[in-house]
């Protein structure tokens, strides 16, 4: 199956060219994504709105990555690595990347495929790991033999064996590499064989299938993945078999696991910012706590009916609150010394944050779309019970280094009075 791999941008129209066969792919996507969050004209312009990732069906492979600039490009090959990295940046900080383990920039820089990157590191997971040691564990083994090992099953044995003197039915356990994890890891490598079209990740899977050939391809299912125990005699097989889970629950909106039709990641693009704000808000040091989506009773109804409010992140400095930020991957457009494109629900939402929670100090934070950094905006918000001091601020997210990122806020947000 041959795939050309289609680029766009969240959120933003691209004119692709698309056979008939890739724009019913696409078309069906929107069971994936959602009809909301994804658009195909009749001219050809697709537009991705809310997720990145990737999804794979047929001869069709879209990938959506991070839109970072306020134009694009001439030079294409180029805005897409930069949000390769972008998205490689804003993964290694995620959750995700507990099981994906990212290797760092200069490892991965010239790779412009998503997918093809997660395939290459599962296969180079399993290259190294298996390379060191086998994974073998006692399988519990019934059969009608000829010969008596472990234990004779009695009962059985004359029910199959009512007049062959010669044969017994014995249970007895073997040390098989043919287990449910090794077998786990065989049939999703072979499902990635047929999917991958990179040679030399194809020749990497090829030499990590040499160290499974004892186990087998199988049916996989939930049920069997959590059938897999992991205690400290296999423990380093664990994220092996976790991107094992995370390709067969094809990661999307809506549940597509197992289905082999479909391979894809996607995550909202926006949340994905909100934890990295966070990460970068935990890195400031000790005398500071950042809470993520911290949950608080906004209003209290006598019938349960009780309103809550969860801002992206709360900074505590010496247990004292002293700033809410909430992250916007949006381009706020600085143009004339200000923000010209702020929504006013949010900042009526920041507005309400402060007053909840009794602050009044809060952010607004965006990434970098210009090519140099803008500097910060600020606005005073007044009301009857005083005024809140908003900061509207972006971060370069094309930087990696994301203590960088935390002086620069500390600097910025943070009164140093507090």
């Amino acid at each position: 199956m041959s795939q050309t791999v289609i680029t766009v941008y969240e959120d933003r129209k691209k004119h692709v060219p698309l056979t008939h066969s890739q724009k019913t792919d696409i078309l069906s996507f929107r069971t994936i994504i959602g009809g909301n969050h994804i658009h195909l004209d009749y001219d050809g312009t697709l537009q991705v709105m809310k997720y990145v990732g990737f999804i794979s069906k047929g001869n069709t492979r879209l990938q959506i990555l991070p839109k970072i600039y306020e134009k694009t490009s001439s030079n294409e090959t180029d805005v897409q690595r930069e949000s390769m990295r972008v998205m490689q940046n804003l993964l290694r900080v995620s959750e995700f990347n507990k099981i994906l383990q990212l290797p760092d920039q200069t490892s991965s820089a010239e790779q412009l495929d998503l997918m093809e990157l997660f395939i290459g590191i599962f296969a180079d997971k399993i290259i190294s790991l298996y390379s060191r040691q086998m994974y073998r564990e006692y399988i519990d083994i019934e059969e009608n033999s000829t010969f008596v090992k472990g234990c004779i099953q009695f009962s059985e044995n004359i029910r199959q064996n009512p007049v062959r003197m010669d044969r017994h039915v014995v249970n007895y356990q073997n040390y098989e590499q043919n287990n449910a994890l090794n077998n786990i890891v065989k049939t999703m490598v072979i499902r990635l064989l047929r999917l991958t079209q990179d040679s030399n990740i194809k020749n990497r899977l090829k030499k990590a299938l040499l160290f499974l050939d004892d186990a087998s391809e199988i049916l996989l299912s939930i049920e069997l993945f959590d059938s897999v125990r992991f205690t400290r005699l296999n423990m380093q097989f664990k994220p092996v078999v976790e991107m094992a889970k995370m390709f067969f629950l094809n990661r999307s909106p809506d549940s597509y696991a197992g289905d082999e039709t479909v391979f894809s990641f996607l995550v909202p693009l926006n949340e994905l910012f909100e934890y990295y704000l966070y990460k970068v808000f935990s890195n400031l040091g000790n005398e500071f706590n950042a809470k993520y989506q911290n949950r608080h009773r906004f209003v209290f109804s006598p019938k349960g009916d009780d309103v809550y409010i969860k801002p992206d992140i709360l900074l505590e400095k010496s247990n004292k609150l002293v700033l809410i930020a909430d992250a916007k991957y949006k381009n706020p457009n600085y143009e004339n010394g200000r923000y010209t494109k702020i929504n006013q629900s949010d900042i009526y939402q920041v507005f309400a944050y402060a007053r909840a929670y009794g602050i009044n100090n809060v952010a607004l934070v965006y990434p970098l779309f210009a090519d140099h950094q803008t500097p910060p905006q600020r606005l005073t918000l007044k009301d009857n019970n005083g005024d809140i001091e908003l900061t509207i601020a972006c971060v370069d997210v094309k930087n990696p280094e994301i203590t960088d990122h935390g002086e620069y806020l500390q600097k910025l947000l943070i009164p140093s009075d507090s």
